[in-house]
């Protein structure tokens, strides 16, 4: 099976970095409606099961709500500034000089960003009365969810090697020359050379 490359893994994160900001920019978290005092019919059952399914389609296609830059107080700032360091960082995990440093600030940056969206997307501020999330908050799970992932693949690949030219040091394999018979005095005899 043929995975994703090295540069298409830096690439998925470079992207999911983006639409982490643009998901701030979504609703995250709106008002419950309140219930209204509805005729029952007959055969019409209201539990929990149609109550779970309602609030999901209300989470998933409704518009309107507090977006992620309204609603929190510090947390965007601090998801902006994860965002940087993984652009960043993934993009020196290219470098083959600087790659394992990066490539570990990655995967905390990126596993950093992933918790605080989850602790988000569980917690939601009931105290300002925004007590259902919308469709930013789950686009942000699903763009952090890739940056882990592909951060993840990016940590346990093998460092690429930085290609070595001569040392100093090396001595090239080179024979040594034929032994010369200037100095030689005349009229001697030189040894004889094995045939």
């Amino acid at each position: 099976m043929r995975t994703i490359g090295f540069r298409s893994n830096v690439l998925f994160i470079i992207a999911a970095a983006i639409g982490l900001l643009a998901a701030l920019g979504r609703p995250w978290y709106a008002p419950a409606p309140v219930a209204l005092a509805e005729e029952a019919n007959i055969g019409d059952v209201q539990g929990p099961v149609e109550g779970f399914f309602l609030r999901l389609g209300r989470e998933v296609s409704t518009g309107a709500g507090t977006s992620g830059w309204d609603a929190f107080t510090s947390t965007d700032m601090v998801l902006t500034a994860l965002v940087v360091v993984a652009i960043v960082s993934a993009i020196c995990a290219l470098a083959p000089g600087i790659e394992q440093p990066a490539r570990e600030i990655l995967r905390v940056a990126t596993l950093a960003m992933l918790g605080i969206v989850v602790v988000k997307l569980v917690n939601t501020p009931d105290a300002a009365g925004l007590a259902e999330r919308r469709q930013g908050a789950w686009i942000a799970l699903g763009v952090t969810g890739i940056m882990a992932s592909s951060a993840a693949t990016l940590y346990s690949a093998p460092l690429a090697h930085r290609k070595r030219g001569p040392s100093l040091y090396d001595s090239p394999n080179v024979p040594p020359s034929p032994r010369s018979t200037v100095f030689d005095a005349p009229g001697s005899s030189s040894p004889a050379e094995p045939s």
